[in-house]
């Protein structure tokens, strides 16, 4: 029956657990000079060896022959413990083991001695799912145990634990094991495997086990499944379903360059090769992290595990962005990832996210511009004038010049109207609404963008209202944009052959409106127009 590989490589001796020194040699130097205690914490992220470590310990306090601290696994005791046939060592896991009649059980049972070991040690994994009536039962036996007994809780969470169960622990907290240990580890593997990987595939598992040797030899596990003896860097690529780096850089210069209508592609195209979106998003948050470490740090090579060439155009494309749009972008990436999370179609997410990076910079120079403005008043520059006392005078119609009512004159080419002798009505808008929708995205594929998320939802006098349901806000603003409203009333008015003017509304005040507006209606109905003054 195979086995998997972090079960056939596991360590069994502390010389062989990974980026633990500082318990390893702790643990050893106690059994060589025998001040074992009764109970061990041992608390720390998943895959870090906690379990192994407890494993080997059992087996070195018992150990008939101990090599500096370490079991020698060929005595009989070391033998019987690794085969199971000893049944001194027990481990238990508490997350199905959790009642307080579990634990008054155990209680019960660890006053017989061992029959055949030194010690009997209890190895309680995920300690912390025990309920507080279980960590009461088992407070008196962890505070006062026979001699002959020794406790090893390990845990994830070691903050779930009662302070009078720490009290009363050793403790020892076990690290994420680092990028380079992990790809060390793996190599030495491949090679007893005889199954060559290239080094860029090992960083890449290595990186993605979150500092994890058991994740790591999981992922290495699959991708040897895959591809067998020889496995690349693209095809760990694609067994993790991961981006690969040059898509990510293209993607940033995409949003650089507003550049939505090859996002939307490109997302697409990852949507078609079946990635994960929740993954890529993570992926980007982890590149704009690169940029940001690349953009802040002297020495970055020292912080990033990744090879020189890469960071080197991390580095590059770093100086055309400014540290506060990698932090902002940073900021939408990780709500992003938030809210996908929740979501039948995180797709959606994803396309609002570009689209809030794409406009980011926009609204950047818009805060710039406001700041800019408010050092001057506070400089004194500028002179506001006091309010002064109130007179009648009459108010002035507004005039705005050519020149400040339009930011740019958009020609459009003349489009086929719709051929009507009907009076245009909002049944007519809504039936011929796709038709307009296309015209716009073959002059401007943003504001079609933007466009697409409205839905028609009143015409009167000439006055057509496109309105946004809660959270497309953004969607809004970027159409009242003068240049954006502009080409879609001239696109409309075009294809209606009749002069339109577009609002854009959000569709729960629309309704609030509406529902008042027809409070007034019956009260008007009711009573007669001549005697109802509406203030």
């Amino acid at each position: 029956m195979y086995q998997a590989l972090y079960r056939q490589y596991r360590p069994r001796t502390f010389d062989e657990v990974l980026g633990q020194k500082h318990i390893t040699t702790t643990l050893k130097n106690q059994i060589k000079k025998q001040n074992i205690g009764h109970a061990y914490l041992f608390s720390g992220t998943k895959g870090t060896g906690k379990t192994s470590t407890a494993k080997i310990f059992s087996r070195a306090i018992n150990c008939l022959n101990p090599i500096e601290g370490n079991p020698c696994n060929k005595c009989e005791i070391c033998k019987g413990i690794l085969d199971e046939s000893i049944m001194d060592i027990i481990e238990m896991d508490a997350a199905s083991n959790n009642s307080v009649d579990d634990i008054r059980e155990l209680r019960d049972k660890v006053v017989y001695p061992p029959s055949r070991t030194k010690y009997k040690v209890y190895i309680i994994d995920e300690v912390h799912m025990l309920s507080k009536g279980a960590f009461n039962a088992l407070l008196k036996t962890l505070e006062e145990p026979p001699k002959h007994l020794i406790f090893i809780l390990a845990t994830t969470e070691k903050e779930r634990l009662p302070q009078t169960i720490l009290s009363r622990c050793q403790r020892f907290d076990f690290r994420r094991i680092t990028t380079k240990d992990i790809v060390a580890n793996m190599k030495n593997i491949c090679n007893q495997l005889n199954i060559f990987v290239e080094e860029r595939a090992l960083k890449l598992i290595a990186r993605n086990s979150d500092g994890a040797m058991r994740d790591a030899l999981s992922l290495l596990d699959q991708c040897i499944s895959y591809k067998g003896e020889k496995l690349t860097y693209q095809d760990a690529l694609d067994v993790l379903g991961i981006a690969n780096t040059d898509l990510l850089f293209s993607i940033v210069e995409d949003v650089k360059d507003n550049n939505l209508h090859s996002l939307l592609f490109k997302i697409d195209d990852l949507i078609q090769q079946g990635k994960d979106v929740n993954q890529f998003i993570k992926d980007l948050i982890l590149h704009f992290r690169n940029l940001l470490i690349v953009k802040t740090s002297k020495n970055a090579i020292d912080l990033l595990d990744l090879d020189e060439e890469v960071i080197d155009q991390f580095i590059q494309q770093s100086q055309d962005i400014s540290l506060d749009f990698i932090l902002k972008s940073l900021d939408i990436l990780n709500k992003s990832e938030n809210q996908a999370k929740w979501v039948t179609q995180p797709r959606i997410i994803l396309e609002m996210a570009m689209i809030k990076l794409v406009n980011l910079e926009d609204e950047m120079n818009l805060e710039e511009r406001i700041k800019r403005l408010e050092e001057i008043i506070n400089t004194g520059q500028i002179e506001i004038s006091k309010p002064v006392a109130a007179k009648t005078v009459e108010k002035p119609k507004k005039k705005l010049e050519q020149s400040q009512m339009e930011e740019e004159t958009i020609e459009i080419e003349p489009i086929q109207p719709l051929d009507s002798k009907e009076e245009l009505s909002l049944e007519t808008i809504k039936k011929e609404w796709k038709k307009v929708l296309t015209f716009v995205k073959e002059k401007n594929i943003r504001t079609h963008a933007f466009l697409i998320e409205g839905k028609v939802k009143s015409y009167k006098d000439g006055n057509l209202f496109i309105a946004y349901k809660d959270g497309y806000g953004i969607h809004k603003e970027a159409m009242e944009r003068p240049n954006n409203k502009e080409l879609v009333e001239k696109i409309t008015s075009s294809y209606f052959n009749k002069d339109i003017r577009i609002n854009f509304i959000m569709e729960d005040s629309f309704e609030e409106e509406i529902e008042e507006e027809n409070k007034f209606q019956g009260v008007i109905d009711f009573f007669g127009e001549d005697i109802v003054e509406i203030e």
